[in-house]
C-alpha cells in the first residue's frame, strides 16, 4: 500500500517527504476543501511539486469543492496548468468539472474525492463513466464493502487511516452552509459539530456535552486488514495540522507499512480526541467527550501551592518532562486549562515543579500535548537525495562533471582550470563545496590535476550542476497540454422537478404535483399503495432513495424499484445505476449546469439555485445517537419522534431515522 500524507504548507510538505510518504496531497487556496489555511498559491505550487518530485514523491492536487458556473473556467485552467507543471493526479468532487476533464483532457488522472460519498460497489461503477482512476472511499465504508469493490472493479481504492473523522456522512453535511452560509462543500465548514449540544426528548434534556464531536481515525494496527481487502493507498488526514503532526503521522505509518516498530503514543501526542476505527467493522462508536486535542496522560498533581501572583504545582510523572512543553489539565474528567511550562524543574526523582498563573488543584490529571524536545528533534530532520558525481579537472581544460542519479546521466562543463601556483584544489575542497545543496547529497569521485579555480567559478559550477540535475528530474513529470477553447456561458435551462411535495408518512394529504416519498422504513406494500394513490390523483410518484446504502440495501432497493416500476430520486451515485426514471436529488450536490448536463436528468439541488431547491437534512449520521447517548442496544431501542439535539443558541435539530439493514439517522428542522 502507498502512504499518502497531507501538506498544508511547505514545512509540512518537507516533513511528509522526509519521513517517507509515497504521495502527498495539497491544495491551492479558494479551490479546495481546506481554504481556511494558508496552503499554496500558484506561485508556490510549482516549487512544491518540483520539491516532491526530486525525492520521487507523487503530488495530488485537491480541487475537491463544488464550483459555480462562473468559476468552472478558472478551475479547469488551474487543473491544466498544474498538470503541465507536473501534478500527478487531481482529487475532484464536482461532477461537472470531472466531466470536462474527462472529455477534453482524458490523459489527466482523476481521483474521486471522499466528498462524493462513495461507499459501495455501485457508486464506484457509476463513477467509472467519468474516467476516475482512484476512489477515495467515504470514511463510513465498512471492510466488507471494500472487498466487494476490489473484487469487482479495477479502480484503485484509497482509504483514510489517520486523522479527523467527520460526524456526518461525507459530502452531505449542510449544517454550516444552512446556518452560517459557509458550505463544507465549498471548503468553508465552521465545524459546528465541535460545539456543545444537549440531547433531548420532547424538550427534556437527557445528556449534554460535545455530543457530535467525533473521535479521530486510527487504523495503524489494522493495516494488514486494509491491505488484504485490496486498499491501494492509505491516507493521513490533516492539511490543517502542524508540521510536527504530519512528520509523526508519516513516520509511524511508514514504520508500520515497512513492518518495523511503531509507537501509537507518538500519534496520540501529535493529535487525538481519543481514537476509533470508525465504521470499519460496522456501525461505529465514534463520539468523543472532547472537542480538541487531549494528548497523552503523564501524571497527576501531588501538591498545589497558591500564591498572590503565581501558583506552583508539583506533578509526579514517569515520563521525562521538558521545559517549554505544553500541558492540558483535566479535573473531574473535564478539561480545565492549558499551560506551557517555561520554568519546569525536576525537583527529585520523578517529581516536577511548574509555576503558573492557573489554579490547578491536587489530584488533577496532567496530559502532555506538546513535547518541546521531541518536536525540535523531529522537525530538525533533513533528507537530501543521493547523487553520484564524477569530477574531472585538468590544466587548461574546462572542469567537467559526469552526473548519475537513477536513470538520469549527463555531462556538464564549467570554467577552464588554471595551473595552480600555490595550493591546488583538493578533493576535500570539492566535497565541501558540493555539500552546499538544499536537495542533493553529492557522492564525489574526483580526478584532479594541479589546478586552480576561483571561488566564484567553483560556486557557479556547483550551482549549474545542481540546477541542471533538478531540471532533468522535474522535466520527467512535466507536460505540455495546450488549453482548449471551451464555452462556459450560454447555459440552457435545466430540467427540474417543480411543485414538489416531500411525504414522510403514507397518510399525509397529497397536494403537490410531484410527490417524493421519503419513508423511515421501505415497506413494499406501503410504497405500492402510495404510488397507486398518487396515480389515481393524477400525481407523479418518486421514491426518495437514501444517501447511504450497504450492499444488501442496494440489492433490496434495486429489486423493489424494478418490481414495482417506481421512479426514484437518487441522492448518491449508487442509485444512478438503477434501471428506471431517475431524478438527480439534493444528495448528489448538483451545483452547476455542467453537473446537471452530465447527469442528463431532472434535477433538485441542496445548495444551489440552478434548479428547484430542496432542504436537505443538516447532517446524515451513520453512528447511532441512541446507543451513544442513552446506552441502549438495537433490541431495546427507544427511538421515536421527539428526540433532538439542541444547540447553545437554542436551535433545535430534530432526529430522524431511515431503517434498512442498519439505521441511518438525520438531523432536520
Amino acid at each position: 500500500m502507498k502512504l499518502l500524507s497531507p501538506a498544508g504548507d511547505f514545512e509540512s510538505l518537507k516533513m511528509a517527504v522526509f519521513y517517507g510518504a509515497d504521495e502527498v496531497y495539497l491544495g491551492v487556496k479558494d479551490f479546495n476543501a481546506r481554504n481556511n489555511i494558508a496552503g499554496f498559491d500558484l506561485a508556490s505550487l510549482k516549487e512544491a511539486v518540483d520539491f516532491a518530485h526530486i525525492f520521487g514523491v507523487r503530488v495530488h492536487l485537491t480541487v475537491n469543492i463544488l464550483f459555480r458556473d462562473e468559476e468552472m473556467g478558472d478551475a479547469l485552467d488551474l487543473v491544466v496548468h498544474a498538470y503541465n507543471w507536473g501534478v500527478d493526479a487531481f482529487i475532484v468532487q464536482d461532477v461537472g468539472l470531472a466531466s470536462l476533464i474527462h472529455e477534453f483532457y482524458p490523459e489527466i488522472e482523476m481521483h474521486a474525492s471522499t466528498q462524493m460519498g462513495i461507499h459501495n460497489l455501485e457508486g464506484v461503477l457509476a463513477l467509472q463513466k467519468l474516467g476516475f482512476k482512484r476512489v477515495v472511499l467515504s470514511r463510513e465504508t465498512p471492510l466488507s464493502e471494500i472487498r466487494r469493490i476490489k473484487d469487482n472493479t479495477d479502480v484503485e481504492i484509497e482509504y483514510f487511516a489517520q486523522g479527523a473523522l467527520c460526524v456526518s456522512f461525507s459530502g452531505n453535511c449542510y449544517l454550516s452552509s444552512y446556518l452560517c452560509g459557509a458550505s463544507g462543500n465549498r471548503g468553508k465548514c465552521k465545524q459546528l459539530c465541535r460545539l456543545p449540544y444537549a440531547f433531548e426528548k420532547n424538550g427534556k434534556v437527557l445528556k449534554q456535552g460535545f455530543l457530535l464531536s467525533a473521535k479521530d481515525f486510527n487504523m495503524i494496527e489494522r493495516l494488514d486488514d486494509l491491505e488484504k481487502a485490496g486498499v491501494d493507498a492509505i491516507k493521513i488526514e490533516g492539511r490543517a495540522r502542524r508540521p510536527f503532526y504530519v512528520a509523526i503521522a508519516t513516520k509511524e505509518y511508514r514504520s508500520a507499512l515497512d513492518k518495523k516498530d511503531f509507537k501509537v503514543e507518538n500519534l496520540e501526542l501529535a493529535f487525538n480526541r481519543n481514537y476509533t476505527a470508525g465504521y470499519f467493522d460496522g456501525n461505529g462508536n465514534i463520539i468523543s467527550k472532547f472537542q480538541s486535542h487531549i494528548g497523552i496522560f503523564v501524571g497527576e498533581v501531588e501538591m498545589s501551592v497558591f500564591g498572590k501572583r503565581f501558583n506552583e504545582i508539583f506533578v509526579r510523572s514517569k515520563r521525562n518532562l521538558n521545559k517549554k512543553s505544553t500541558f492540558k489539565i483535566f479535573e473531574n474528567g473535564e478539561e480545565k486549562c492549558t499551560l506551557t511550562a517555561f520554568d519546569l524543574q525536576k525537583v527529585g526523582g520523578d517529581l516536577y515543579r511548574i509555576t503558573t498563573t492557573q489554579k490547578v488543584n491536587k489530584g488533577a490529571r496532567v496530559h502532555l500535548i506538546i513535547d518541546n524536545d521531541l518536536e525540535e528533534k523531529i522537525l530538525a530532520k533533513v533528507v537530501r537525495k543521493s547523487v553520484k558525481i564524477d569530477i574531472f579537472a585538468k590544466e587548461n581544460e574546462k572542469i567537467k562533471a559526469v552526473v548519475s542519479c537513477g536513470n538520469i546521466r549527463f555531462e556538464i562543463f564549467g570554467a577552464i582550470c588554471k595551473t595552480a601556483k600555490n595550493q591546488p584544489i583538493s578533493e576535500q575542497d570539492m566535497e565541501k563545496n558540493f555539500q552546499k545543496s538544499e536537495f542533493f547529497d553529492a557522492k564525489l569521485n574526483c580526478v584532479l590535476g594541479n589546478v586552480f579555480l576561483t571561488k566564484q567559478e567553483l560556486n557557479e559550477f556547483r550551482r549549474n550542476v545542481f540546477e541542471r540535475l533538478k531540471s532533468e528530474i522535474v522535466s520527467i513529470f512535466e507536460h505540455n497540454l495546450g488549453e482548449k477553447s471551451i464555452i462556459f456561458d450560454g447555459f440552457g435551462d435545466i430540467e427540474t422537478l417543480k411543485n414538489i411535495q416531500i411525504v414522510e408518512n403514507e397518510n399525509e394529504k397529497i397536494f403537490g404535483e410531484n410527490i417524493i416519498y421519503s419513508p423511515e422504513i421501505y415497506d413494499e406494500k406501503v410504497i405500492l399503495a402510495l404510488k397507486q394513490k398518487c396515480e389515481d390523483l393524477g400525481k407523479n410518484f418518486y421514491l426518495d432513495t437514501p444517501n447511504f446504502a450497504l450492499a444488501e440495501d442496494v440489492t433490496f432497493l434495486e429489486n423493489m424499484v424494478k418490481k414495482l416500476k417506481i421512479s426514484i430520486v437518487a441522492n448518491n451515485p449508487y442509485a444512478l445505476t438503477f434501471d428506471t426514471e431517475i431524478v438527480a436529488g439534493g444528495g448528489l450536490n448538483v451545483f452547476n449546469h455542467k453537473t446537471a448536463e452530465f447527469f442528463g436528468k431532472k434535477c433538485l439541488t441542496a445548495e444551489s439555485d440552478i434548479a428547484t431547491r430542496v432542504i436537505a437534512p443538516y447532517m446524515t449520521l451513520r453512528h447511532c445517537p441512541m446507543k451513544t447517548n442513552l446506552g441502549c442496544s438495537c433490541k431495546n431501542c427507544p427511538y421515536e419522534e421527539g428526540f433532538a439535539f439542541r444547540m447553545q443558541n437554542g436551535k433545535l435539530l430534530r432526529l430522524k431515522r431511515k431503517k434498512m439493514s442498519s439505521c441511518t439517522f438525520y438531523l432536520t428542522d
